[in-house]
This record gives structure tokens, sequence and C-alpha cells, in this order.
């Protein structure tokens, strides 16, 4: 998501006299819309800023930028019977569909059967979950592999477990400015969750 500044003369609604400076905002958003806050620097004859706010909806979806395979985890398997125990190494792919080089950072996170996020303990998946990379950037129009091997201990309780591979794309320099001095963007990261459930009968 980013935010850029500017000006623009349309004005439709006034503020109240506290605001001292007038500022033009566009706020594009990475999903369907894409929406414009707009203030104008000039000021009435009461020393009221002016603002103007326009819904520029986007006609249809933005391109993705980041793709993952698989989407999802979901195995069965049996400690006991070592039946399906290679399940639990697996590679990932994630695709860089951007322009941009992309920063990525990895962990899993432990559920509960609700969804809820819980601390790990030795019952949990993130304990004997190895991950490799954790942290890499992903070159504009490239790809990254990654390695997640689940090792759990032969007394492990039966059962289902359930956790999310967090997906974290950073943001080195977040703020841009532009060469006058008069206009700045704001880029934002983004966060992917990828359902891992590993049922141990």
């Amino acid at each position: 998501m980013k935010i850029s500044t500017s000006s623009n003369p349309k004005l439709i609604k006034l503020l109240p006299s506290s605001v001292a400076a007038a500022l033009f905002m566009t706020l594009s958003f990475t999903q369907t819309a894409k929406a414009e806050l707009i203030t104008n620097s000039s000021a009435d004859d009461k020393g009221r800023a002016n603002m103007v706010v326009r819904d520029d909806r986007q006609k249809k979806l933005p391109p993705a930028q980041l793709g993952i395979r698989p989407s999802q985890i979901n195995e069965t398997v049996s400690l006991t019977k070592r039946k399906n125990l290679s399940k639990l190494n697996q590679s990932l792919t994630l695709y860089n569909y951007g322009s941009k080089p992309k920063n990525i950072k990895l962990s899993l996170i432990d559920m509960d059967a609700t969804g809820a996020q819980i601390e790990p303990n030795e019952n949990t998946l993130k304990p004997w979950t190895l991950i490799n990379p954790t942290q890499f950037t992903i070159p504009a129009g490239g790809y990254q592999t990654v390695r997640m091997s689940i090792r759990l201990p032969m007394d492990f309780a039966t059962g289902k477990r359930l956790a999310v591979l967090s997906i974290e794309q950073q943001v080195d320099k977040s703020l841009t400015y532009d060469e006058n001095g008069k206009g700045v963007t704001l880029e934002l990261g983004s966060r992917y969750a990828l359902p891992v459930r590993i049922d141990v009968k």
C-alpha cells in the first residue's frame, strides 16, 4: 500500500480553522479499490482550509504480486506405524510477480482448534519445526524455494495440530520524498498466512 502527496484545486468540503496546513494524499490499495483524500493548500476568507474527498475505484483487480505454492499444508501421519513421515518434509516456493525485489521473513505460529494464536509448547508444531531460509530477498520476476521440516518425537501426543506459516514482506525504506520536497510516498509491507494442518495418528 502506498500513500503519496501533491495538490488539487477541486474543493467540496471545508475544514475547521484548527487545521493549519493543507495536504493532498492519495491512498492506493493493493486490493480492489483506490481512494483519494485531497486537502487543498488554499484557505477561504475565514482562514479555513479546503478539502475534497474523491472515490476513484479501480475497474478490475490489480495483478498478483506474490505467489505461494503450495497454498496450504494438510497431512496425516502415523508416528507409531512410521506412515507418511516423509510428508513432514515440505518444499515451498514463493514467486515475486512484481517489478521490485521483495524482502521476506518467515515464521511459524501455533494455533488452537478455533484458530487463535497460542504459545508454543511441547505439544505444538513450532518447537519441532525447522524452516530454511527464514529471511531472504526475491528478485523481481524471481522465486525462492523454502524447506520446512517438522521433526516430531515418537512420543508426540496424537491429535490434530494447527499452525500458520507467517509470510511477511518487509520494507527497508518506507518513506520516499519527491525531488522538490513537497510530496512523500509511504510504502507499507504486507503479511500472508499459509495454513499448516498436521493430524498425528
